[in-house]
């Protein structure tokens, strides 16, 4: 803030754009450029609001049609706003010095005999700062099940500052300034504000237990930082001409008392509670669809495993019935080989009794040929005919023997296929059962997994439905602190009209008093 008679070089020191030479710049432009070269585009933002106090009117140089902008004291925190005044969001240095410049063009100035342009109202730069403190990474992929990330540790935070340049209209004697006519009431507001703004810093100064921030509108925007809760620098300027002794006294005592103020600066954060609405709002829209995915992905296995059920019954059933029809064939073809063996053996038996019967006659044969040699020795041709006999018997006896052994070695393949059917027919049987097995385990891993998507479905609709109370309560909570808010702006409002009332009156007495003393 910058303090003094008028044509001090108050505006100078604060207000001086310096475009051409960076040396020539005032604190204005000086801070917002040291502001942008510390700030992290990330984290950090900054907007302006351009203000004037005219006529104890607060007007917004950057929009000029608005004015009588309402003053707001917050009663918890003690923070001062102005609703309704323009606040533009700084991109670079250039953008500075044309938001500078058209502040500079709508503020009222004027001509007297001290200053050829005397400041007419008092500048304000209220600089808005704020910081949002980095939180800890969360994998988008993987959600909780718990709820650790609304923990207070993890609260999404936001550092808020606000910086005042202020540049106060000079303080001046009508009889040393010329003034005339409506500059004579300028002067008077002038005066009265900046008197107010001394009993201001006289209470902070002796510790007074009343600080009279409402007698005058600079005082109460100026409220927060008279609180004793920010960082303050004061500017004194005053000339050097003997002729204004009284004046530059005046201002080192006010200078003097303001030295004596003892300032704590204090921190504030503040919880970002609509970053922490939007986090949980995705968080529940992110667990719902992960919960829809997860349904349609067990649903998916559910028809998976239900699929291939149904074609293991069904090969098991096809496998059964190709086993019951191979059994039949082979219970058929066993019965089949059985009757054949039995014919087979009652054939050979056959043949055996034929053999034992030719044998019974070979042996006779034998025996009468042996009684025929030793009675026919005597006959050559005789002879013959039993030789040639004989070699008949012999020939047929030779065969009957090779068919024999054909029966036999026909006999042991017809047992040795059979012992094969049989054989098959327990490989058929064991099948049969291991696919009863595998149809049983099937079954039962069904329904262990439709137990443990059941369970999951049931944890995450349980996650669900606590997320959604909690954003319920939330939501109520903000709606309760915006109704109340409303309702202190309201009885804020009704206390400023009737001030402002009070004071008009206040100051058309004392502008009368003014009146009978200059006549």
């Amino acid at each position: 803030m910058a303090y003094g008679q008028t044509g001090t070089g108050k505006t100078y020191t604060v207000g001086q754009l310096g475009k051409e030479d960076p040396s020539e710049r005032g604190i204005m432009v000086r801070a917002l450029e040291h502001i942008l070269s510390s700030m992290s585009l990330e984290t950090d933002s900054m907007a302006v609001s351009y203000l004037q106090l005219y006529l104890e009117s607060v007007q917004d140089l950057l929009a000029p049609e608005k004015t009588n902008i309402p003053i707001v004291e917050d009663s918890k925190t003690g923070e001062v706003s102005l609703p309704g005044a323009a606040i533009v969001e700084i991109k670079d240095l250039e953008h500075v010095f044309q938001l500078l410049q058209i502040g500079e063009t709508n503020r009222h100035a004027a001509n007297t005999k001290m200053n050829t342009e005397s400041s007419r109202s008092h500048a304000i730069l209220i600089i808005h700062l704020q910081r949002s403190l980095k939180i800890k990474e969360e994998n988008t992929v993987s959600i909780p099940s718990d709820a650790e990330h609304t923990l207070p540790g993890d609260l999404p935070l936001v550092l808020k500052s606000k910086l005042l340049i202020v540049d106060l209209a000079g303080s001046e004697r009508i009889d040393k300034s010329g003034s005339e006519g409506h500059m004579i009431e300028e002067a008077k507001f002038i005066n009265l504000s900046l008197s107010s703004l001394g009993k201001c810093i006289n209470a902070l100064a002796e510790n007074s237990s009343h600080i009279p921030t409402r007698d005058s509108k600079l005082t109460r925007m100026l409220r927060d930082s008279f609180g004793g809760t920010a960082r303050t620098s004061l500017v004194v300027t005053i000339g050097p001409s003997a002729r204004h002794y009284s004046e530059t006294s005046s201002t080192v005592l006010f200078g003097k008392r303001a030295m004596k103020i003892v300032n704590t600066i204090r921190l504030k954060e503040e919880v970002d509670y609509e970053t922490l609405y939007k986090k949980v709002e995705d968080e529940v829209d992110h667990l719902t669809s992960e919960m829809e995915r997860q349904q349609k992905l067990r649903q998916r296995e559910k028809m998976q495993l239900e699929k291939r059920l149904k074609e293991s019954e069904a090969f098991l059933h096809d496998l059964k019935m190709t086993s019951t029809m191979q059994i039949e064939n082979l219970e058929k073809e066993k019965h089949q080989f059985e009757y054949a063996i039995k014919r087979l053996m009652q054939e050979l038996e056959e043949k055996e009794g034929q053999n034992n019967v030719l044998s019974e006659k070979i042996v006779h044969l034998e025996t009468s040929l042996n009684e025929k040699k030793q009675q026919q020795l005597e006959s050559f041709s005789t002879t013959q005919i039993l030789s040639e006999t004989t070699k008949a018997h012999e020939k047929k006896v030779g065969e009957l023997l090779r068919q024999l052994e054909e029966e036999k070695s026909r006999s042991a393949s017809m047992k040795g296929h059979f012992n094969v059917l049989e054989q098959q027919l327990s490989d058929a049987q064991s099948s049969a059962q291991f696919q009863e097995n595998t149809a049983r385990e099937l079954k039962r891993d069904l329904s262990k997994v439709t137990e443990i998507f059941t369970n999951q479905v049931h944890s995450l609709e349980g996650r669900i439905s606590q997320l959604m109370s909690e954003k319920e309560l939330m939501y109520k909570e903000l709606k309760s602190a915006q109704a109340n808010v409303q309702d202190e702006a309201r009885r804020r409002q009704s206390l400023e009209a009737e001030v402002v009332r009070l004071k008009r009156s206040k100051t058309d007495n004392c502008a009368e008093e003014i009146r009978i003393w200059i006549r």
